[in-house]
């Protein structure tokens, strides 16, 4: 069979391929590379374009539980090739994009068609965020959008499978557990890019370098260092913290913080729960060091550029020979608004 009978959104039938003859529609509408790779992202733009979701092409390949499908019985088939990277795909983004925490670190993601993208940022007055009384005729106070010096050039990342004649024994309900494990690790992966530019900018040259405070006794950190640090950034930078950033080693030894013999966060520390900072569980993550804390407005600190949404290919290794499926995204983490977060330095005086 090389033509699957499907009913699209709109409840109308429309003809699917699913034989040889979809190699052939992939590359004429989306490119002779994503027909030789069998990609995930064509195959799903394919569908979409013809409003047909996956499950509507399983249902009608016949098969009531692709789960104890095994692997071989999809991947050999050109026709289904692409379903089984689509298959992939989606067990890859449970850990990469659910089962991580990046998400929440994005203000925007924003889609570019050049792999190196200008830097755009607001050139401002310092007290730019006051809403300033205006004579008659007098001019209004305005901010500039300017284009950096520096350009970002984004990178490709990703993870895979080969699989080997004994992978393709196994049934796709048992792929799926070990994609999520490699998502998840390339999600944590990922993770760490983004707490990276929030600490220590994009730019070599500290274009968009974090400001930083310290606290009031070098080498001590207390409640009022946290909260000073937050109304200094909102009063002094503009932006409201709603995030805090720091290792495990710092939130444990917040949450134990005493006055005299007594918890602070008895309750946190019961219920085993890390205290609140700035109106929230902290953000925890190993790239931070000891002596930082960074606080973030994440609706302004931290865009993405994407310049190619995640995928997954086919491809045979040069090397072994085993084909595999492989699970790319092309990206960069930026700053935004450099001053949507403050570093807390610990180990120096304000």
């Amino acid at each position: 069979m090389t033509i699957l009978k499907v009913k699209n959104r709109a409840g109308k039938p429309v003809d699917i391929e699913s034989g040889s003859g979809l190699t052939r529609v992939l590359e004429k509408d989306y490119g002779s590379k994503a027909a030789a790779t069998a990609s995930s992202e064509a195959y799903k733009r394919y569908l979409s374009d013809n409003g047909v979701m996956m499950k509507d092409v399983v249902r009608a390949l016949g098969y009531e539980d692709i789960g104890k499908i095994n692997v071989r019985e999809l991947l050999d088939n050109d026709g289904t090739k692409p379903l089984f990277n689509a298959i992939v795909e989606d067990g890859l983004r449970m850990g990469f994009e659910r089962q991580s925490n990046w998400n929440r670190l994005v203000a925007s993601t924003i889609p570019s068609d050049q792999l190196s993208q200008q830097w755009y940022y607001l050139q401002h007055e310092d007290d730019w965020y006051d809403l300033r009384d205006i004579g008659q005729g007098a001019p209004i106070p305005t901010s500039t959008i300017q284009i950096g010096d520096n350009s970002i050039k984004m990178h490709k990342r990703g993870r895979g499978l080969e699989w080997t004649d004994e992978a393709k024994r196994a049934n796709i309900d048992m792929v799926r557990l070990w994609l999520q494990k490699l998502g998840l690790n390339l999600g944590r992966q990922y993770e760490s890019v983004a707490v990276d530019r929030l600490l220590n900018g994009y730019f070599p040259s500290g274009d968009d370098s974090a400001p930083t405070i310290g606290v009031e006794t070098a080498g001590t950190l207390t409640l009022g260092d946290i909260f000073y640090a937050a109304k200094y950034q909102e009063q002094e930078k503009g932006f409201s913290p709603n995030m805090s950033i720091m290792n495990l080693n710092t939130a444990y030894q917040v949450t134990n913080m005493r006055e005299g013999d007594q918890y602070l966060y008895r309750e946190e520390l019961k219920d085993g729960r890390f205290a609140d900072v700035v109106n929230g569980q902290p953000f925890i993550s190993n790239q931070v060091p000891d002596d930082r804390i960074i606080l973030v407005d994440t609706n302004f600190a931290l865009v993405r550029y994407e310049g190619k949404g995640f995928g997954v290919e086919s491809e045979r290794s040069a090397k072994t020979q085993v084909e595999g499926s492989y699970g790319t995204e092309i990206s960069e983490f930026v700053p935004f608004e450099p001053d949507a977060r403050m570093v807390l330095t610990v180990d120096a005086a304000r």
